[in-house]
């Protein structure tokens, strides 16, 4: 019997079959290069099948079907032995129940305790700061917004119209600021609702080193009573795992185009960061309702190397009229190499690319325009398999990922 007719037969892949042969499990004979799959190799699947119901290893298994060859004994084991190893693995299992069984218990009263901790914390919704209003102006014209129809509690805003003279609007509601910049509907993909199986753990880790990095570059400036930007974080986000551990005066704005995803962030944040000064935007793109130059630190969670592979205009063309001169950007960007069949994927695959995105030389030629000075640069790590989140990936090219911080310096 051939090994596909064998596989058949028993219900397994071919892949089981072969594997089951190359660790000694299964000795076929063979004529030439073709396995023939005898009656001894039925009787000994037979056996793997029942053993590996019985909750026993392939290590176990093996055992097993040495002593059956050893003693010549065909499908005849020796009970009294088998029945030994029989009581052995009903004890183990048993074992292995009450363990489970404490396991359950144990996660029943967890998830118990968090309803109970949930109920009892009533959390309490935040408005917009007033210490932003004097950072909100129009994106197009500059003009200072006019706040109308304000519903406004302690030094808060949490309802709330904002006009300019040449037309733009904008809303406040339940404390967080609609742009009139939503190309489509806020309620859009999340970091909260990824599909974890379609991303390469080793790849997560990468993120997670990147992420470690611009916090400890972080760490080095100067913070206190300071604006810190992060942007696009339904992409990825570096700054609210380390709020507790940031200076309390330091002033932060988040933006992101789902709805959900920025709602969630900030009931987090809320619970956990009551006291800190904070700004949610839902925008679609970086055309921002804030004064320019207003902020002091950039956080770039990829999201000028994701903003690359929706629009041609530069991210950085756009994000240094709100910069500070001399502020400070710290970032990951994701490359590939030149001429890589990724690049072009990326290009065929999204609409309106930028013709750089992802390049080797994109970062670098990007902040020499846009008159940006590296300070620090270091590959964080690289990947072959991201995932197949990652439709543009080429199976067997190198994902780089890269951490760098770079100054805004320009002459006034």
């Amino acid at each position: 019997m051939k090994i596909g007719q064998f596989a058949k037969e028993f219900s397994v892949s071919v892949d089981t079959v072969r594997y089951y042969i190359e660790t000694g499990l299964l000795i076929p004979e063979k004529a030439n290069t073709q396995y023939r799959m005898n009656t001894i190799c039925m009787e000994d699947m037979e056996l793997i099948n029942e053993l590996k119901h019985y909750r026993f290893s392939l290590k176990e298994i093996h055992k097993i079907l040495s002593l059956k060859r050893l003693t010549n004994s065909g499908n005849n084991i020796d009970m009294s032995y088998f029945s030994s190893l029989l009581m052995e693995k009903k004890k183990g299992l048993l074992e292995e129940k009450a363990q489970i069984s404490n396991v359950i218990h144990s996660i029943d009263s967890k998830i118990n305790r968090e309803i109970m901790k949930e109920m009892e914390q009533d959390h309490v919704t935040m408005g917009v700061p007033l210490l932003f209003v004097p950072l909100l102006s129009c994106p197009h014209c500059q003009s200072e917004l006019n706040l109308q129809q304000a519903s406004i509690l302690g030094q808060r805003i949490y309802e709330g119209s904002l006009r300019c003279s040449c037309g733009y609007q904008a809303e406040i509601k339940e404390g967080i600021l609609f742009t009139s910049n939503l190309q489509s509907s806020p309620n859009k993909y999340s970091i909260y609702e990824i599909d974890v199986g379609k991303w390469n753990p080793d790849f997560v880790s990468i993120i997670e080193k990147g992420k470690l990095w611009m916090y400890n570059e972080l760490l080095h400036q100067t913070l206190e009573n300071k604006v810190i930007l992060e942007t696009n974080i339904e992409v990825s986000m570096m700054l609210p795992k380390y709020l507790s551990t940031l200076p309390k005066n330091t002033t932060y704005i988040f933006t992101c185009y789902s709805l959900e995803m920025i709602k969630t962030l900030k009931k987090s944040i809320e619970k956990l960061h009551p006291h800190l000064s904070v700004l949610y935007i839902v925008n679609s793109d970086l055309q921002l309702p804030l004064a320019h130059r207003s902020i002091d630190f950039f956080i770039d969670s990829t999201s000028s190397t994701q903003y690359s592979l929706i629009y041609k205009e530069s991210p950085f063309h756009i994000l240094k009229r709100y910069l500070k001169n001399n502020s400070c950007i710290i970032g990951n960007s994701v490359y590939y190499e030149a001429n890589t069949k990724s690049l072009k994927k990326i290009q065929s695959l999204y609409p309106t690319p930028s013709p750089n995105a992802f390049h080797p030389n994109y970062l670098e030629k990007e902040m020499e325009e846009h008159h940006f000075k590296f300070s620090n640069k270091e590959i964080i790590g690289s990947t072959q398999n991201p995932g197949s989140y990652f439709a543009y990936h080429d199976e067997n090219e190198k994902m780089n990922f890269l951490g760098y911080t770079a100054r805004y310096s320009v002459s006034e």
